[in-house]
């Protein structure tokens, strides 16, 4: 007797149930291993103009009378700031209650769309573009919180939406996407601003396969990961670490990403105070791996997809090249000799965050230091998840800040010195 074969819609609900019961660990470690550990298999550099399909990402359909209002109190970002006809993508975080970053999301308003299954003309519905990794959680997360709100919450099928990426760096102002008020015949589409850096494009939803995309060659969504990384841009669980990570170490708020003026939301107490009263002395920055051979640092930020460089495939802790001392920072993930990593700012790079004379930031930094990285490499045996101990590998590594950080760092520091001068007035 031949054993029946599952259908696609029940084999990828299976998927999804195996991946949400992933603890945080294996979650982190599935998703770095997306990190090429293998030369021969790294994707080529990103071309100046072109798109590609987030294969990577899922979609929640959150809609209903009070979805808008659910959702302001969910996230960092001001839903009532994204109209319902906005061309701008809200970039926003869930966090939970002691101010930790547990999901960063795209949240894309799609009233009146006559092909969104169960929305009718008078319920405002928004898609929630997610790591697919961790899809599971946050429906748990926002099934948590749905109590007595007229909502309803629903996991978009892998075929019943697309999503696509595009960007032209030659005329990085350029809207290279159709208007949201056209879309394609027999099928509904819409498209939006990344507003997270500068030149990182637009992104398209919709439900055709035949799709009018700007011109450029397709690119794959690991090609796409190392135009986000060189630029800056954190993303995802393997990078922004569940229940870990701090919005503003993440660069959320320099991504648009954290409404400071917004009323009350989960995890808002913690974020506000860091706004107003601390200095953030950790940010996630794009950074180049080096040989230990290598007498002189790497001066430009730039991918080799010929390296032979290779990162870890899991975080690691990043020290001084022959100087003791705390750690300097931890690198999250990478692709071939590129990656991200979270940094402490006045050791790892030339940014001052005070300016005050001997201060805690004075003399931290030296363009001579350089950084490395030391760990134990595994292979992975089939059949073995355990792995087979190959021996320790090490790199060094240096930072980069990205232009469109320095503006944001530059305001930072003058509040701080605002606040200071405040201080010493009062005492």
């Amino acid at each position: 007797m031949q054993t029946p074969t599952l259908r696609k819609p029940i084999r990828s609900r299976l998927s999804r149930l195996l991946k949400s019961h992933l603890c945080k660990d294996c979650l982190v470690a599935k998703t770095t291993r997306r990190s090429f550990s293998n030369p021969s298999t790294l994707p080529p550099a990103p071309p100046p103009t072109g798109f590609a399909r987030l294969t990577n990402r899922a979609l929640i359909l959150v809609y209903g009378r009070d979805a808008a209002h659910y959702l302001q109190g969910l996230t960092t970002s001001n839903i009532r700031d994204y109209p319902l006809d906005s061309t701008s993508a809200c970039f926003t975080a869930f966090l939970n209650a002691q101010g930790r970053v547990l999901h960063d999301v795209f949240i894309y308003p799609i009233h009146h769309a006559p092909n969104v299954k169960t929305i009718s003309h008078d319920e405002p519905g928004y898609m929630i573009d997610v790591d697919e990794n961790s899809a599971d959680s946050l429906r748990s997360h926002l099934k948590r919180f749905k109590l007595r709100a007229k909502v309803e919450i629903r996991l978009s099928e892998p075929e019943e939406w697309h999503l696509y990426a595009t960007w032209n760096d030659t005329n990085p102002n350029r809207n290279t996407i159709p208007p949201p008020s056209q879309p394609a015949p027999l099928h509904q589409t819409f498209s939006y601003l990344d507003t997270r850096a500068p030149t990182m494009g637009s992104r398209i939803l919709t439900t055709s396969t035949n799709t009018r995309l700007p011109p450029g060659p397709e690119s794959s969504t690991q090609t796409y990961d190392i135009r986000r990384i060189l630029t800056g841009v954190p993303q995802g669980p393997a990078e922004i670490l569940p229940a870990e990570a701090l919005p503003q170490e993440s660069n959320i708020d320099y991504m648009s990403g954290i409404d400071f003026r917004k009323g009350c939301y989960l995890g808002q107490e913690l974020t506000i105070r860091t706004h107003h009263t601390g200095v953030v002395r950790k940010r996630i920055l794009p950074v180049q791996l080096y040989d230990v051979d290598d007498d002189k640092p790497p001066e430009t930020l730039r991918y080799d997809d010929e390296s032979s460089i290779v990162g870890p495939g899991a975080p690691q802790n990043i020290a001084r090249v022959n100087t003791k001392g705390r750690s300097a920072g931890r690198f999250l993930r990478g692709v071939g000799n590129v990656g991200l990593a979270l940094c402490r700012l006045e050791t790892m790079t030339d940014v001052r965050l005070t300016m005050e004379e001997g201060g805690r930031g004075a003399g931290l930094w030296s363009a001579e230091q350089e950084f490395k990285m030391a760990w134990k490499e595994e292979q992975e045996q089939e059949g073995n998840n355990d792995g087979e101990q190959k021996g320790e590998r090490e790199v060094k590594i240096k930072a980069f800040v990205p232009e469109w950080h320095r503006g944001r760092v530059g305001s930072a520091r003058d509040m701080h010195r605002q606040q200071q001068n405040a201080q010493n007035v009062v005492s």
